[in-house]
């Protein structure tokens, strides 16, 4: 009965808007004057900037989700942020939150409560933005508005004091609180980080920038009609009706946002007709746009379940894809010559080895190329399928787990483990597995680990939110192990570590041959710290 008061609710607002907009048309049917042939170009334009804004938002609402201690793979992020856009037009936010914690609960059992805060500091967030954006640039433009821009900054100075914002999160904690009882025993997860500074900032900058691309997309559609209308008149005449929308509750900033929007135009010397019509436009191509993108995530939910099947084994089929095929050669042949180097060098140790997780045996074969006597294990019966068929004999690689090996206690000379250990869902998981490795190796052989390095905080944010979001090899809940902090992992001592690669995998090859100098150069600088791969050699005492 709750869904179909929420979906009447939302039909309802819809039904007032339109109403409210043809009577607002309608005043002006007279003073309408021509559309330029640009003003659809304008009207695509706007929907692309609300497109781009919303993802941006969706990428904060990710990062708000782990901070709150929930960590899920980002595609039921994504869908479970854009599918609450469907109910846009509810009143007090309860559309939105309602289908963000089914879709949430339903794809990843998130709890409830957890939704429900992680919803209204968002929500918090967009106010405080568009409270920035219109105090900023109501103080640059100056005038009779300057006094008033003032104090819209007073609530975002008062969101710097970390004792407003607990105060706040409380206040939020317990709303969800009495609204998560009413379905399930409360559950929510430690959202005590939500109000830490560094995530707070960073999510406000996120957010004030998500905010400024409708004001951009507003201005381009004044622009479009004839009249002239500055980008610092149409950001604070947007973000002071979004946020007026916001604050008075208003399902999706229905007649207010629209009416305070026309009367900027107005004042702006706009004829009435026109600035109907641009506003109309504007409102079409923001909230409108919003809502049909939930309706097509919300549909997207309703056709697929998250976890039908484990992941590498879903994603079998295309793994061997997920880097462009010269990029994978190249680092295919630059590990497994990195470890033949270390063993030729070192006292000799053997040649029987283990590739534990070895995915479709890539790594296997070319050892074998290189002459070690190397065999591979896989979680995924899947991905151990289809490595027997590659590598041609069905003996040389079986199922087994890097936290639970099928082997006898010191059966290798050396075990290597590629991009694996941060697909573990713990910190416990990972130093469990790690002294796996170890316990299958026999004394003075080597561990040798290769994983991304995300000590670069720019290639951290791209492998837990760019990557995740373009590939399907990682979901955005890895737990990325830092080379200098290998001692949280394992006591065993770390002979070395060698960084190399910084070129993106997207590059063109012939891009890549022409960048390569300046790459090794860089692997060979005190900046080598910030490559994006590593090799760890750890020796087994």
């Amino acid at each position: 009965m709750a869904w179909v008061l929420l979906a009447a609710s939302a039909a309802a607002i819809l039904v007032v808007g339109l109403i409210a907009t043809v009577l607002i048309l309608g005043n002006f049917t007279r003073s309408f004057g021509p559309i330029r042939p640009a003003f659809a170009a304008y009207f695509v334009g706007a929907c692309v900037l609300t497109v781009v804004s919303v993802t941006l938002r969706s990428l904060r609402w990710i990062f708000l989700l782990r901070r709150a201690g929930t960590r899920i793979p980002i595609r039921d992020a994504y869908i479970g942020y854009f599918a609450g856009l469907s109910l846009l037009l509810t009143p007090f936010l309860l559309g939105e939150i309602a289908v963000r914690a089914w879709v949430l609960r339903t794809r990843a059992q998130v709890p409830v409560a957890t939704t429900v805060v992680v919803n209204l500091w968002d929500r918090l967030l967009d106010l405080i933005a568009l409270a920035v954006i219109a105090g900023l640039v109501g103080i640059v433009i100056g005038g009779s508005i300057a006094p008033l821009s003032v104090g819209l900054l007073v609530p975002a100075a008062l969101s710097l004091v970390p004792g407003v914002r607990s105060l706040l999160l409380r206040g939020a904690a317990r709303i969800a609180g009495l609204l998560a009882d009413r379905v399930e025993i409360r559950d929510t997860a430690d959202v005590g980080k939500l109000a830490a500074t560094p995530t707070w900032l960073a999510a406000l900058g996120a957010s004030i920038g998500a905010w400024l691309l409708p004001g951009l997309a507003f201005w381009g559609l004044a622009g479009a009609g004839g009249s002239t209308f500055g980008v610092l008149q149409a950001e604070h005449a947007y973000a002071w009706s979004a946020g007026l929308g916001g604050l008075v509750l208003a399902p999706g900033g229905v007649v207010v946002t629209g009416r305070s929007l026309l009367e900027a135009l107005e004042a702006a010397g706009f004829p009435a007709g026109t600035a109907a019509i641009t506003v109309f436009a504007t409102r079409l191509a923001t909230a409108g746009a919003a809502t049909a993108l939930g309706v097509v995530f919300l549909l997207l939910h309703l056709r697929s379940r998250s976890g039908a099947a484990p992941h590498f084994d879903e994603i079998a089929d295309v793994y061997d894809v997920q880097l462009p095929e010269s990029r994978r050669l190249a680092l295919l042949t630059r590990k497994t010559e990195m470890m033949r180097d270390v063993l030729a060098g070192g006292r000799s140790t053997g040649s029987v080895g283990l590739d534990a997780g070895c995915g479709q045996g890539q790594h296997v074969g070319r050892m074998r190329e290189l002459g070690f006597d190397v065999s591979g294990i896989d979680v995924s019966p899947s991905q151990v399928e289809r490595a027997a068929q590659k590598l041609g004999s069905p003996d040389l690689v079986r199922l087994g787990s890097v936290t639970d090996i099928p082997e006898r206690d010191a059966a290798y000379d050396f075990v290597y483990v590629v991009n694996v250990l941060h697909h573990l869902e713990s910190i416990d998981e990972q130093r469990h597995a790690v002294g796996e490795l170890l316990r299958v190796l026999r004394p003075g052989g080597r561990l040798f680990i290769h994983e991304i390095n995300t000590r670069n905080i720019l290639f951290r944010f791209y492998m837990g939110y760019v990557y995740p979001s373009l590939n399907c090899i990682d979901e955005g809940v890895e737990r990325w192990l830092l080379p200098h902090r290998l001692h949280v992992y394992t006591d065993a001592p770390v002979e070395q570590i060698r960084y190399f690669t910084f070129l993106p995998e997207f590059l063109p090859s012939a891009v890549v041959r022409l960048l390569t100098p300046i790459e090794r150069v860089l692997e060979g600088s005190p900046l080598r710290v910030f490559s994006a791969h590593y090799l760890a050699v750890l020796r087994k005492a």
